[in-house]
Order: structure tokens, then C-alpha cells, then sequence
């Protein structure tokens, strides 16, 4: 048996002594790493003075004319995975609220935002933890600088700015003492912009970040996560679309526009993966998040996931199209209706709409009204449509039927049950034009007339379909007339032709089963006038 001799001692190396020392010298190196490492990453203490370049607003043309400067910030408090720096002249900053805001930030924001955007950006200092910079500032509450995520170089040389070079969410300091959802806010920029800037697709070597309603989608999507319960349902809350719906998404203008359509995206198409997805997507905008659809497996294009959004909008309501067209976390006010009808003809009407933004127009009547109503949009420009059908006694969606203009822009939608099965019909008009311009928009005119012709209803004939809607078969009824020895016809809302089935004595039966889900119009002819009814397949 080897001996070893040490401190002038003798003692044999058994096989357990053996593990013992190394199992110790593991705990030996692991404690020594994680001393070099918390030396490397808690780089600054309270009371250190640093010097920062304030913003240099490379990414946002209206302040260009600001001059930036250079900021002497003293840290007022240092925490695991973040500092806090004021500005030597700033205010004073309560100690309470910054205590508050690094541990809300070192235990919550940090591990739970990172775990679903991705790692911190760490170009330049190895130092992990992030800067939180309050300074005297009147332009914003809050700010993430992209620049200061570039080289200092870089930044000079393509727009004469400089880089502090490090990752830096900047706070206006009369804020600072309650900024926990602005910081929240500007983390999500900072986490996003690590994930998704440069290298861009050759076609774009230039672009150092996401469009602007995409980037702020995913910063008020993060503040959102991070400040309330994303998986609670039913919470009552405002919306843009209650008071002005027709504003253009894909032309950034409002946080809350671009929060819900991050949110609806998260809900309908993939929740984590579609945001994981899109910040590793390389392209941009709307070709971005179109390209994530597709390489989830979806089917739907971008113009198929705004109109889904645009008509969700207006309904929420889970109970249609297997909750196609519903928010889950909130619930909304009523949207704002761009014009609300009730006397019918209406005569020609104007509108305009902005790209990728909605008008909602209502039909209303509580007594028979067969009608047609006709929509032409400017010839150059992209249209969809969509006829939302109601019950405005019970708040209850009848159907919803998209209808696609044709090259010309023209559409028409005609019915002959408004005041039978429902008794407002709500036109959206949502511009998928993404060549029509910030400030622009596109004109549109459409009309609503009562339907003549052979498209009839009779109120003194009762007919009936039930079930409406139905799952596999129909009935038809009616008191008045005998329904033996008919021709029916079911037709889209297109006008095709779907299906003909002649009844027989009694049998009124017809199944159904082989019908896509959607609104059809049944008709059969009656002394020389052919009779509609509508109804919906589920």
C-alpha cells in the first residue's frame, strides 16, 4: 500500500479517501469560479461614479436634432443582474423605490423575460447585468438606445453619434422612483434587439432593427408579461379600437394597437413559439411575422391574420369559429363604429381607411329587410371584407362571412334575414394595402339598398330552417306553403352553387354534412318568385 507524507504525518490513500479529495477540490475550483465570476460581473457599487453617453437617438429621426452629451451618473444601487445610476445632477432618488425596482428586476424581469426572449446582449463590457441610467430628460419616460448596443466606431461613422457601449435602459429621473413597468417596457426592447438585429438578409445589409410596430409590439407584450397574469382570462380592459380603430398598425402609433396584435398573435398561432419564432426571424415586418406563420406549419398568410385580428376586434367572442375571432387574457369595450345605419336605402357613402387598419359600419333594422349592400374600393388599392351578423338584443354573433372584392374592389353581400335572424349587419373594411404610406390612406364607397328582384321574402309566408345553425342535417318548415315536390338550391355567398336536392312528400330533410363551416343561402322557387333563407353550417 503507497503512503504519502505530508505535515510529517503518515496516512494511507484508501479508495474513499481518494473521492473525498476530489469531491473537495471540485467544491474547491466551483467556489473559486464563482468568486472570479462574481468579481467579473459586480464591476460597480454603490457610490461609484461612471461616465455615459446620453441617447443618441439613432433610431428615431424626429430627435436627431438632440444633442448628446455626456452623463457623470453615480450608482445609487447595485443588485445581482443590474445596476441603477443617476445622473449627478438629477434629482435625488428615493432608495425605498430603487430597492424595490432591482429586486423586482434581479428576481422576476431577469430570469423571467430571458427565459422566453432570450440571453441579455453582451457585445462589449462581460459584464451580464444591465444598466438602468435615470437622467434629467423631458422628451420620454423611458428609452432603449440600439446604439449603445453598437461599437462606438460604428455608431460615429454612420451617424456622427457615440456608443457607450453598453446595455443600457434609460429612465427620465422624475420616473425613476416608479418604473417598474417603463423598465419592464425597456427591457423588453433590449432582449429583443439581442435576439433580432444585425446580421440582416443581404437584401438588407443595412437594417440594425426590427420596424418599428413589430420592435414596440414586443416591449409592450414584455411589460404585460412581466406585470400582470398573461394566463388570467377575462380581464377588462380599454382598447384603441373603442375609440378609433382606423389607425394604421404597420405605421407605429399607438402601444396598445401593437400590444393586442402581439398578444392575439401569442394566443392564436403558437403562443411562446410564435414569440421565440418571430425575434429569431430575420425578415422584417410583414414579411417577418408571414414567414414565422410559415414556418410554424400555419396556413394563414399576414393579410389572413389581420383580418382574423381586425374582425376579433369587434366580436371577441369564443363561442364562433372555435374562438377564431377572441381574445382570451381580456375582454374590450365595444369597438367604435365609423358609421351606424338604420335607415334603409342608405345612398351612396365616402370612406378612407389607413393600411392595415379597420372601419366597421352597421346595418340595423328589428323588422324584415331584405337588402343588398354594394362596396367599391379604389381601384389601386388592397381590400377586405368581412359581414359580422348580430343580434344586438342578446349581444350574440349569428355569423361571420368574409367576403374577398374582386381585381376591381368590388363586392356585394346580400340577405334577405335582417330583422328575422338577426338584426345588425356590421361591414369591416380593412385595408391590406402595405404600399399605401404613414398619413395616407384609401377611399372606399359603398351603399345599401333593399333587395328586389327574385331574392324575396314575404312576410305573410312562414318558412322556417332548423336547426340555424346546424351540425350534420336541416329541416324546413313552413305553415303556409307545401314544401313537397320542391327544388332547393344552396348557394354560397360567392353565388356558387354548393348543392341541389329535390324533397319528396315529407321528407324535408337535407343533410349537410358535406358543407364547409360558413353561412349558405338555401332557395326554392315558388309561383314565379324564388324564396332565401339563411343559415350556418358549424
Amino acid at each position: 500500500m503507497k503512503h504519502k507524507v505530508e505535515n510529517n504525518l503518515q496516512y494511507p490513500e484508501t479508495e474513499p479517501f481518494l473521492l473525498m479529495k476530489k469531491l473537495l477540490f471540485r467544491i474547491l475550483v466551483i467556489f473559486l469560479t464563482l468568486i472570479s465570476l462574481s468579481d467579473a460581473y459586480a464591476q460597480y457599487n454603490e457610490g461609484d461614479t461612471v461616465q455615459f453617453w446620453s441617447v443618441s437617438y439613432v433610431d428615431w429621426p424626429p430627435l436627431w436634432g438632440q444633442p448628446q452629451r455626456v452623463v457623470n451618473a453615480i450608482c445609487r444601487k447595485a443588485g445581482a443582474h443590474c445596476y441603477v445610476f443617476v445622473e449627478d445632477q438629477a434629482p435625488a432618488a428615493n432608495y425605498a423605490a430603487l430597492t424595490a425596482l432591482v429586486n423586482e428586476f434581479d428576481t422576476h424581469y431577469y430570469p423571467d423575460l430571458t427565459a422566453k426572449y432570450g440571453p441579455v446582449p453582451d457585445e462589449f463590457d462581460q459584464d451580464s447585468a444591465v444598466f438602468i441610467l435615470a437622467l434629467n430628460e423631458n422628451n420620454w419616460a423611458g428609452y432603449f438606445d440600439p446604439g449603445q448596443q453598437m461599437s462606438d466606431s460604428l455608431v460615429m461613422a454612420k451617424w456622427n453619434r457615440h456608443s457607450s457601449e453598453r446595455e443600457i435602459i434609460y429612465v427620465a429621473a422624475n420616473y425613476i422612483n416608479y418604473s417598474q413597468s417603463t423598465v419592464a417596457h425597456e427591457f423588453g426592447h433590449l432582449l429583443h434587439w439581442g435576439g433580432d438585429h444585425s446580421p440582416e438578409p443581404i437584401v438588407n445589409p443595412t437594417k440594425y432593427w426590427e420596424e418599428a410596430w413589430v420592435d414596440e409590439g414586443f416591449s409592450t407584450f414584455a411589460a404585460m408579461y412581466l406585470t400582470e397574469d398573461i394566463y388570467q382570462q377575462n380581464v377588462q380592459q380599454s382598447a384603441y379600437f373603442s375609440t378609433e380603430p382606423d389607425i394604421p398598425l404597420i405605421w407605429f402609433s399607438n402601444y396598445n394597437q401593437v400590444q393586442l396584435f402581439m398578444l392575439f398573435m401569442y394566443e392564436h398561432f403558437g403562443n411562446w413559439d410564435y414569440i421565440s419564432t418571430l425575434i429569431s426571424e430575420q425578415l422584417n415586418g410583414i414579411n417577418g411575422v408571414a414567414n414565422t406563420l410559415a414556418v410554424l406549419g400555419y396556413p394563414q398568410g399576414f393579410d389572413d391574420a389581420f383580418e382574423q385580428f381586425a374582425v376579433a376586434n369587434y366580436i371577441d367572442d369564443p363561442t364562433i369559429a372555435n374562438g377564431k375571432y377572441a381574445y382570451s387574457h381580456y375582454n374590450f369595450t365595444d369597438c367604435h363604429l365609423s358609421a351606424n345605419h338604420s335607415a334603409i336605402p342608405t345612398g351612396t357613402k365616402n370612406g378612407t381607411t389607413s393600411a392595415y387598419a379597420a372601419d366597421y359600419i352597421a346595418f340595423n333594422s328589428n323588422t324584415p329587410k331584405p337588402i343588398t349592400i354594394d362596396f367599391n374600393g379604389d381601384d389601386s388599392g388592397k381590400f377586405r371584407l368581412a359581414f359580422i351578423l348580430m343580434n344586438t338584443a342578446t349581444d350574440s354573433v349569428f355569423a361571420v362571412i368574409p367576403v374577398q372584392p374582386d381585381a376591381f374592389n368590388n363586392a356585394q353581400f346580400q340577405t334577405d334575414s335582417l330583422g328575422i335572424l338577426f338584426n345588425r349587419i356590421v361591414m369591416v373594411v380593412m385595408n391590406v394595402d402595405s404600399t399605401v404610406h404613414e398619413g395616407e390612406s384609401s377611399p372606399y364607397v359603398y351603399s345599401a339598398s333593399l333587395l328586389t328582384g327574385i331574392n324575396k321574402y314575404d312576410p305573410a309566408v312562414s318558412f322556417q330552417i332548423y336547426p340555424n345553425p346546424a351540425e350534420d342535417f336541416i329541416y324546413l318548415d313552413s305553415d303556409d306553403i307545401d314544401l313537397s315536390e320542391s327544388e332547393v338550391e344552396i348557394t354560397n355567398f360567392f353565388g356558387q352553387s354548393v348543392m341541389k336536392v329535390s324533397l319528396t312528400g315529407q321528407n324535408n330533410r337535407i343533410d349537410v354534412t358535406g358543407l364547409t363551416a360558413g353561412a349558405y343561402l338555401l332557395g326554392f322557387s315558388l309561383e314565379h318568385s324564388v324564396y332565401r333563407r339563411m343559415f350556418v353550417k358549424k
